[in-house]
């Protein structure tokens, strides 16, 4: 069986030749329709031994797709845009797929990063991307092009796959997003106007304007979208999902909650309707039923997603500990604190990055389970010269009383701010240091530490060590701030008096 790659492109050098580079060794030959560079991506191409052919653009990305499916002599196709991927461990599961031939096209997962940040959220879309050439099979539509309803004419027999396709075009800055968008939603105005492909086209329009910022506009195609009709339970599940984020960012709570269950309804083995109503619940303050949203979408999540089953056209993919830390800020808030530190371990444990690891320590500390983080301490070695680990551990030596551990770690404290200092300089005290502690302090009042109760102990210990001019300075100021402090009077009154003997 020859496979075909087909592909448009227009200005993709950047791209290009990673795409080609997946395939080169999976596709018997590569055509590739060109809709008017003007860089080197035509000869791009043709250094890969593409079969490079020029296409005047016509305002429609179905006519450019349909030309390039024309050029290919394959019997079976697999259609590729220059910004996405297939890893090379794919391959012999493609051969397999398309030399049985069990099915008529195959659904492949698109796997979209969105944004530029290193934790941003990914989304998962299945479409039939591999596919027997059939009589009557090609694309519809000026812009988010389809080529599924001509598949189900043909009575195609389409079968999902775990094959996953990664995406880097949404990886960009939010301009190049933006222009993007702009550029389509002429396209699907146009094609909405014409009552061309009239569901999707709405549906698409609908989050073009969402991605535009004008999410009212964006969420009333929407709903035209669902009565105009035509989808499947996965697509429609995943529009009422769209509703619901945005009349959640809308602060439309209660419609939120109503769009999340009509997603449920449509797709109930999904996970994300369920985070959404988490995410409602913990925003109106309903922690307890949060909590229980959150538990049931990292259940379903677990069982779809992460294995690679999509119960609706888009889903969102993320690591495991994203819902970790939503169920133990949602049970933290309902006082089930157990169930936090529980969530909270696993997502340190599982996912060690600083947050998870600095957000269990916090959550230890802060309340006062000081032989818990005393323990986990030991098990997050990687961490142990990291300055917000030295503050939060050595808080717990504090709390049980250690403050000779407790000076060490804050001693090894690489950028020190004014609490910190503070810290440092009580724990000297507390072992006998006065003039460490003394020197710590000092460096606190330069970052700016004007704690009076601080101060006094600055100016105790300074008496202490006999240097009775600094005592006298201190302790005046603290009388500044807090002029019924009795001892820190007396002990003024006897440092003028010893500092004249």
């Amino acid at each position: 069986m020859k496979l075909s790659l087909s592909m448009i492109v227009k200005n993709e050098e950047t791209f290009l030749p990673g795409c080609l580079e997946c395939v080169e060794d999976l596709v018997d030959e590569m055509v590739i329709v060109d809709t008017g560079s003007t860089d080197h991506t035509k000869e791009i191409a043709q250094r890969f031994g593409a079969k490079v052919f020029d296409f005047q653009w016509q305002d429609d990305f179905s006519l450019a797709r349909n030309e390039s499916l024309r050029r290919t002599r394959g019997d079976w196709v697999l259609y590729l845009d220059a910004d996405e991927r297939i890893d090379k461990s794919y391959h012999e599961k493609i051969r397999n797929l398309i030399s049985v031939g069990k099915a008529d096209a195959f659904l492949l997962n698109l796997k979209s990063k969105i944004g530029t940040k290193s934790n941003s959220q990914y989304h998962l879309v299945s479409y039939p991307r591999l596919f027997r050439k059939m009589k009557g099979v090609g694309f519809a539509g000026k812009v988010h092009e389809q080529i599924n309803n001509s598949l189900l004419a043909a009575r195609a027999k389409i079968v999902q796959t775990d094959i996953i396709i990664d995406h880097l075009g949404y990886a960009q800055d939010d301009e190049v997003i933006r222009e993007k968008a702009r550029r389509n939603h002429r396209l699907l105005l146009a094609q909405v106007e014409r009552r061309e492909n009239y569901g999707y086209a709405l549906y698409q329009l609908g989050q073009t304007e969402i991605v535009l910022c004008e999410n009212e506009k964006g969420i009333a195609h929407l709903y035209e979208a669902l009565a105009a009709g035509g989808f499947g339970k996965p697509v429609e599940a995943s529009i009422y999902g769209i509703i619901a984020e945005n009349k959640f960012k809308l602060g439309d709570f209660d419609g939120a909650l109503i769009a999340s269950d009509k997603s449920l309804d449509a797709a109930p083995s999904q996970s994300f309707a369920l985070i959404m109503k988490g995410e409602i619940y913990l925003k109106i303050g309903k922690y307890r039923e949060s909590t229980d949203a959150f538990m049931k979408a990292l259940e379903r999540y677990r069982s779809s997603v992460l294995l690679g089953n999509a119960a609706t056209a888009i889903e969102p993919v993320f690591d495991i500990d994203f819902l970790y830390s939503k169920i133990a800020t949602a049970a933290s808030l309902s006082g089930e604190m157990e169930t936090a530190k529980t969530y909270l371990a696993r997502a340190a444990e599982e996912n060690e990055k600083i947050e998870n690891t600095a957000r269990y320590f916090e959550f230890l500390v802060k309340n006062g389970m000081r032989e818990e983080a005393l323990k986990a301490s030991g098990k997050f070695k990687k961490y142990e010269n990291e300055d917000w680990y030295l503050r939060l551990v050595s808080s717990a030596y504090i709390d049980a009383e250690d403050f000779e551990e407790a000076a060490r770690l804050l001693g090894k404290i690489s950028t020190h701010d004014a609490v910190s200092l503070s810290s440092l300089a009580n724990c000297r005290m507390k072992i006998g240091d006065f003039e460490g502690a003394e020197s710590a302090f000092r460096t606190a009042i330069e970052l700016g530490y004007d704690d009076p109760r601080g101060l006094e102990l600055l100016g105790l210990i300074q008496f202490k060590l006999r240097k009775f001019s600094d005592s006298v300075r201190i302790l005046t100021k603290v009388i500044e701030t807090a002029p019924e402090n009795a001892r820190a009077r007396r002990f003024i009154q006897a440092a003028r008096a010893l500092a004249k003997t």
